[in-house]
């Protein structure tokens, strides 16, 4: 009997310093691969291409992360003066968060770099002015938020974009430059549309700012 005492004491005394054993030893770091995953996705939101456009300033910024490698001269719609684009004709440049939703070469504007407007305030704006309908609010809604183009053909007015001039001879590079004469967009020289047009992707951030 005293023998099988024993055997049982060592047993447990075995089985407990398992246990410590076990809870001891650490555990994956689950939390530093999410940092590191993060620290990952970061660095590259960092390096990415992003544009900023100063109305006020007259100029367009290619930032690469935080950092400006170049600016350009632009130009904008014959309504600038009166402040962030509400209504398809008033020839006003939208303000605010957008992306490049398309691209593609034009031949009224050579090279054309669609923009995501309407964005959500705008459209949140026609909804309360009642100026598009609850289908339309979520049809750009939903476009936003799958970074999709959004619809052009509300009564909010769409298909802003950056672009260049037909290369016909009708204006001179002077002219491009020397007034606001577009419908909204934001115009640059065709050899600075040219460039930009071959950094640039669909889904390249873009601010616009008075």
């Amino acid at each position: 009997m005293g023998r099988i005492q024993k055997n049982n004491l060592l047993y447990i005394r075995l089985l407990a310093s398992l246990l410590l054993l076990s809870c001891l030893s650490p555990l994956p770091d689950v939390s530093a691969a999410k940092t590191a995953a993060s620290a990952s996705t970061s660095a590259e939101k960092t390096d990415a291409l992003k544009l900023v456009i100063w109305k006020s300033h007259y100029t367009l910024t290619l930032y690469k992360g935080d950092i400006p490698v170049k600016t350009y001269r632009t130009v904008f719609g014959g309504g600038y003066r009166d402040g962030d684009k509400r209504i398809a004709g008033d020839r006003r440049t939208p303000e605010g968060d957008f992306y490049i939703c398309t691209k593609n070469h034009s031949k009224r504007f050579y090279k054309f770099m669609g923009l995501s407007y309407p964005g959500e305030k705008h459209a949140e704006y026609g909804l309360r002015s009642k100026l598009i309908s609850t289908k339309e609010y979520a049809l750009i809604k939903k476009a936003i938020e799958e970074r999709q183009p959004p619809p052009w053909h509300t009564r909010l007015g769409g298909a802003v974009g950056i672009h260049g001039v037909n290369p016909d001879g009708s204006m001179t590079p002077v002219d491009i430059l020397a007034m606001n004469w577009t419908d909204g967009c934001i115009a640059l020289s065709n050899s600075d549309i040219d460039e930009l047009f071959s950094l640039v992707s669909i889904g390249t951030p873009v601010t616009i700012l008075h």
